[in-house]
């Protein structure tokens, strides 16, 4: 190697200057390919291996996290008003911001549409800035889900023109002054971006893990409109989901002492909205797919991304609620119901809490197959799944997902140590008391509590039930989850990873599948 260098040089040396600079880039480009060459290896896929366990060493020094205790007038604060509405106060004392955010809910139906109302809602804030002299109009946030859409503003303090902000985008000439064919454009484009960045494995797992009859797969995602959108079938989502709605005010004390009226005002304009027509009560039945609670086929679906340079992997478990848990004629949920989303919330934050969670530290820490593994339930009025999801490199698809595989069965058939189980309960405890301390996280909270018809007294219910819970009771949660064979759903390229699946899992099946299946 080195002899050839040196003839290299003198050869380069006896040349005329004008070749020398041609020459030395021949050099670099020959000891370049010539040092890859050299570094070149044989890429094996990694072999699978039995589950390792985090070991939890008590920090000296630490301090201990007690169980939450909540004083609920001191976070939230819920004002009854005789017109049906609700307005909460949220306790804010370190932004020094007034603060009103419009909630419309309906916890019976999702909202249709809610994808390209948001969309539009997004183009008339941008015109309202452009438009409006009041300063506080680029503070306008939106928060939308299948079952709300909030509407919310901050600023140091709110005029009586903020209140009319908020209402004006449901009034019946909301969108008069935007650009329509700049939403379509934004819709389309949001499908490119999600074909791109994989996304689209989102709203094929909820296919799979709800069934694509499922009313929330009815109500997203409709590709008609991006390319036939005008302001008249806008309007007429708009009046849509409006109708439907339930109306609630979140502000916080320093407005509410400042400006008492101001949030009753604006409950009354949003109210009024709804007595200018026929409210829909959409009390009728809904007619839910019955999605089998196991994947008992065994059958692993596979969105062929032809180039892509890693797997992304969805594993989990449908806990649809029947019909007796969806609230169509009760404002609040069982017991048994809340007990139930506690235990999806614990497994989750079990195996999947980020750096301490069983499959981060072995899939990351230990094995060095992924940048991270998380695990969420998700519990929403008329579902509950619970879903553990990451990505990794193409070489390790099989080997990452029999890991995750074998932490299911082995959660289940194995209690946690008393180690283990206090970092569970320390981890969840923690959260709560951060949220009791985020105006934001308290504000999502009482949302959810609108749209599932949670008592206000869950999260207390929450706190007893993470500092009841045992090693044996942990377990038996999981057995009767984890038990079951999960649905799989994986974004990769099926042509480098097939064999490697096969080989791993010679009893399952494997099937392509695409979004718009």
């Amino acid at each position: 190697m080195v002899y050839w260098i040196r003839l290299f040089i003198v050869r380069i040396s006896v040349m005329r200057m004008g070749t020398i600079r041609a020459a030395s880039i021949s050099l670099i480009t020959y000891l370049g390919l010539t040092l890859l060459g050299c570094q070149q290896t044989q890429i094996d896929f990694t072999d699978t291996s039995a589950a390792s366990l985090p070991q939890f060493v008590p920090i000296k020094g630490a301090p201990a996290v007690e169980p939450m205790r909540f004083e609920q007038s001191q976070t939230v604060e819920q004002k009854a008003l005789p017109n049906g509405s609700k307005l909460f106060v949220l306790n804010d004392p370190k932004s020094g911001l007034d603060h009103l955010t419009l909630v419309a809910y309906s916890p019976k139906q999702p909202f249709r549409n809610v994808d390209v109302l948001n969309r539009a809602f997004e183009e008339k804030r941008r015109w309202l800035v452009a438009n409006t002299a009041l300063s506080c109009t680029q503070s306008l946030t939106f928060r939308p889900s299948l079952h709300s859409i909030a509407i919310g503003i901050s600023c140091h303090q709110l005029s009586t023109e903020a209140s009319e902000l908020l209402i004006s985008f449901w009034q019946a000439n909301s969108f008069d002054n935007i650009d329509i064919a700049n939403v379509r454009r934004q819709l389309k484009l949001a499908k490119h971006i999600n074909a791109f960045s994989g996304a689209e494995i989102n709203t094929v797992w909820a296919k799979t893990i709800l069934g694509e009859e499922h009313i929330y797969n009815q109500a997203l995602n409709d590709r008609s409109l991006a390319d036939s959108l005008t302001l008249k079938s806008l309007n007429k989502i708009r009046d849509q989901i409006q109708s439907q709605a339930d109306w609630a005010v979140l502000t916080n004390p320093r407005l509410l002492k400042d400006n008492g009226e101001q949030p009753q005002t604006l409950l009354a304009a949003a109210t009024a909205l709804n007595n200018s027509s026929s409210k829909s009560q959409h009390t009728e039945a809904l007619s839910l797919p019955v999605v089998p609670f196991g994947n008992s086929s065994k059958t692993l679906y596979i969105i062929d991304a032809p180039g892509s340079v890693q797997t992304q992997v969805r594993i989990g478990y449908p806990l649809t609620r029947d019909l007796k848990e969806t609230r169509l004629n009760q404002p609040v949920l069982p017991s048994q119901a809340s007990s139930d989303a506690q235990d999806c919330q614990i497994l989750a934050s079990w195996l999947g809490r980020s750096f301490s969670g069983r499959l981060y530290y072995d899939l990351r820490e230990v094995r060095g197959l992924t940048y991270g593994i998380y695990g969420r339930c998700y519990d929403n009025p008329l579902s509950r799944t619970i879903k553990f999801y990451g990505s990794t490199k193409l070489q390790h698809t099989g080997a990452f997902i029999d890991g995750v595989l074998k932490h299911l069965a082995l959660a289940a058939q194995s209690p946690a140590s008393q180690a283990e189980l206090t970092a569970v309960k320390t981890y969840n405890t923690s959260k709560l008391m951060l949220q009791q301390d985020n105006p934001m996280a308290l504000e999502v909270d009482t949302i959810r509590q609108l749209t599932s018809g949670y008592s206000p007294l869950y999260p207390q219910e929450f706190a007893d039930s993470i500092d009841a819970l045992t090693a044996k009771r942990l377990q038996t949660i999981a057995a009767k989850v984890f038990n079951r064979t999960p649905y799989i759903v994986i974004r990769g390229d099926a042509g480098k990873i097939s064999v490697d699946l096969q080989q791993k899992f010679p009893d399952w099946q494997l099937i392509e599948v695409t979004e718009n299946e």
